[in-house]
């Protein structure tokens, strides 16, 4: 374990995102959770991996989030910046099949990143069996989030280019040190959570208790009231430590469908957050009794300048999405229904996510394993440019264990062109048929509503 540092640097506690992090450790205690961001970016360009290491030190230096270090403190986690450090020789791979690559790298995702031992990410750098090239980078989830990762993979591409061809160095990346200190700030003013509990409280209980449409359909809802007696209950018990076994299953939307989909958030100012989410709210309605009132929980990046955008570290935050259609809705006025609640969530996306699950719990007297959201939905905003130029393929590992019952994202794959969604889903919950189901149901949804947005949601539950 990190000891108390000697050196005379500031020392922060966690902020909420962060804190949401560890939090994850609460229910796991027979299993250890895998809290981090394990990737790779595979690209056709040859690398010189000693000067990707070179660029990688650089980035050291750039990117302030690599130089954390935690340690423990009166029982609780704190962190400070360290001075910029250089990394040696990087292990590199030779794949003789996709298959051996994934073997190899998810072994390695799912081995925890022991940040209390002053290890924050490991990094590896692969050759592929058809002469591309990669870099896998497995950092904590303390150090980085989603939206960070692929600051970083961009960065560290744009500094090899400096170092390789000449090219400019890359503007400056935003200081998380100086995010975390505007985080302490705002939850250190107790006027602005009492705000936003406010706002909170009247936006989920808006429509009453929500009740939990599962992917599996009522079964579990159904199961749980039966052995409790209560048909009352509208929240089952999800939060199981024990029975955390997570299998990460990936599909693709058929390209041609893809391309449809593309064209029509273009040509409509749609988001592939509304968009998807919707599609897969529909599939749900259908398979649990035509409900029609869904609820998420949707993760936002919470950048809002340019600054922000372009920093490191840990800020993504878990929100409410909360959409009750009616059955005379067109498809146009549910994806504006979406975006309503896409606003309210930005809105409001600074009340940190351990605070509102509190209030769910007050208001609706929860037990503390006890949820009604459906998954967890990320829309990962990558697209052909978003790597420096380069030409790549992003690839994502499954940790093995996961909190919660399902964790969905997606994303445009600019390797193949096509939407792809990934489920992070509970074996012991979520079966790989439910997410089969899914999948198809979220296909005909979409198909349906882009080839006629002026359809009732009635009519297109009933096709579906």
């Amino acid at each position: 374990m990190t000891k108390m540092p000697s050196v005379n640097k500031p020392v922060y506690p966690l902020i909420p995102p962060q804190e949401m992090i560890q939090y994850m450790l609460k229910y796991s205690f027979f299993h250890k959770q895998v809290t981090q961001i394990p990737d790779s970016i595979i690209v056709t360009k040859k690398i010189d991996f000693n000067k990707m290491t070179e660029a990688f030190n650089i980035e050291i230096e750039r990117n302030d989030c690599l130089r954390l270090c935690f340690f423990k403190r009166n029982g609780k986690i704190m962190q400070y910046f360290r001075d910029p450090y250089r990394i040696g020789n990087v292990p590199v791979y030779e794949f003789g099949s996709d298959e051996e690559r994934d073997k190899v790298l998810t072994a390695d995702a799912q081995t925890p990143v022991r940040m209390l031992k002053g290890e924050i990410f490991r990094l590896k750098y692969f050759k592929t069996h058809d002469g591309r090239y990669g870099i896998y980078f497995n950092v904590h989830h303390l150090v980085m989030d989603n939206a960070a990762a692929f600051v970083f993979f961009s960065d560290l591409l744009a500094v090899y280019d400096h170092i390789t061809e000449g090219k400019p160095m890359p503007k400056p990346l935003g200081s998380y040190e100086e995010r975390i200190k505007k985080e302490l700030a705002y939850v250190e003013n107790k006027s602005n959570l009492d705000k936003e509990k406010k706002a909170y409280t009247e936006y989920i209980t808006k429509n009453g208790e929500p009740l939990y449409l599962g992917v599996e359909g009522p079964k579990l809802l159904e199961a749980e009231r039966r052995k409790k007696k209560d048909p009352s209950i509208m929240a089952p018990s999800l939060f199981d430590p024990i029975h955390d076994k997570a299998e990460l299953t990936k599909r693709m939307v058929p390209l041609e469908l893809s391309e449809k989909v593309f064209k029509f958030m273009e040509d409509n100012n749609v988001s592939g957050e509304c968009l998807v989410q919707l599609a897969m709210r529909f599939h749900l309605s259908k398979i649990n009794n035509g409900h029609l009132d869904t609820y998420f929980i949707s993760l936002c990046n919470r950048r809002r300048t340019l600054p922000e955008k372009r920093s490191g570290g840990t800020v993504t935050a878990p929100l409410p999405w909360r959409v009750h259609l009616e059955e005379d809705d067109t498809f146009s006025d549910a994806l504006g229904k979406m975006a309503e609640a896409q606003v309210w969530a930005f809105r409001h996306m600074d009340y940190p996510y351990l605070e509102y699950r509190d209030l769910q719990r007050e208001l609706f007297n929860y037990s503390a394993a006890a949820a009604s959201s459906t998954m967890m939905f990320s829309w990962l905003p990558i697209d052909e440019k978003s790597m420096n130029g380069w030409d790549y393929e992003y690839v994502g590992y499954g940790l093995g264990r996961y909190i919660m019952v399902l964790y969905t994202f997606a994303m445009k794959d600019v390797h193949s062109g096509c939407l792809k969604i990934s489920y992070l889903h509970r074996t012991k919950f979520v079966s790989i048929e439910d997410i089969e189901s899914l999948h198809r149901g979220t296909i005909k949804a979409l198909e349906i509503g882009i080839s006629n947005p002026n359809i009732t949601v009635k009519e297109l539950l009933k096709k579906m």
